[in-house]
């Protein structure tokens, strides 16, 4: 992991993608913007997702983190993120909204033609941005050096249960023909389990006890979810005992079982409820909170 910082803001970048010149990136912490409490000050996502921000607070703040980049001016492509496993490919030749750092993304209307709902997005695509943003989910990038194919994915508890991790990388196969072994993969802060409780409902979901009304699992990812479900137990002072998830170890093993190897998956190890100073956190701060941004790019 490397720390930067551009101005007041601060970001993170994987150490394994240095190697390649052409990729740009960056996990922004929430310092250095222009949002006030309780969204300051680099939040990226304004209502009804990111509370109370101004519209105008968070255009800033998008720019600004482009700016960070070396980014300014570059088209910019987001999507509206649902909690599935949905991967969409980012293609210019197609109607793509490209202003999310600008006014015009919330001034214009919205159509399902031009705001996309998904949860990861891929690209082949030259000098466009794409940002996802985030707080406690697990941000998810991928590199494809062989392919030249960049993506990011958006890893919440009811998407990693039903495949995101695995849904990406076969997007990746099947649209580019990337194999799984040339992949690189960063899993980014995320909430750990060390704050992050849950139900019994969340973890006979993980484990195919259950099944979601809408947006079911793809059966042929059912056993590696079970596989790669990831929790624990921890007694309280109350003598009650607490369910635990740990999202980001969920998502690693479903790379591993997706075709990933070990060395090509880089794990930045930060809690976002521990660490709610440098990240919004959704749980921690009972909802009253931005979203930091993951940005990837190909030059």
């Amino acid at each position: 992991m490397i720390e930067r910082q551009y101005e007041d803001v601060r970001y993170l970048q994987f150490s394994h993608y240095s190697p390649f010149s052409e990729l740009t990136h960056g996990v922004f912490t929430r310092v250095g913007g222009f949002s006030e409490a309780p969204y300051s000050s680099l939040n990226t996502s304004a209502p009804p997702r990111g509370g109370g921000d101004t519209f105008p607070n968070v255009i800033r703040n998008r720019q600004l983190a482009l700016q960070a980049l070396q980014l300014s001016g570059t088209p910019s492509a987001t999507l509206w993120q649902v909690h599935g496993a949905d991967v969409l490919t980012l293609d210019l030749s197609k109607e793509w909204r490209t202003d999310w750092a600008d006014m015009s993304y919330y001034e214009r209307a919205w159509t399902p033609a031009t705001i996309r709902q998904g949860d990861a997005i891929i690209s082949r695509e030259r000098e466009v941005a794409m940002a996802l943003s985030f707080a406690d989910c697990v941000p998810l990038t991928f590199y494809d050096p062989i392919q030249h194919v960049i993506g990011i994915a958006h890893g919440g508890w009811r998407g990693t249960a039903r495949g995101i991790s695995i849904a990406t990388i076969e997007a990746m196969q099947q649209t580019f023909g990337s194999r799984p072994e040339d992949i690189y993969a960063g899993i980014a802060p995320a909430i750990g389990p060390c704050c992050y409780e849950v139900s019994q409902e969340v973890r006979q979901l993980f484990m195919g006890e259950q099944e979601f009304s809408s947006m079911p699992t793809n059966p042929a990812y059912r056993e590696r979810i079970q596989r790669s479900a990831t929790f624990s137990t921890v007694q309280l002072p109350d003598n009650r005992t607490s369910l635990r998830l740990d999202l980001q170890e969920a998502n690693r093993q479903q790379l591993l079982m997706a075709g990933l190897t070990a060395e090509h998956i880089e794990v930045m190890r930060i809690c976002t409820g521990c660490q709610t100073e440098q990240f919004f956190s959704h749980r921690k701060e009972n909802g009253k909170t931005g979203r930091f941004v993951v940005i990837m790019a190909l030059r």
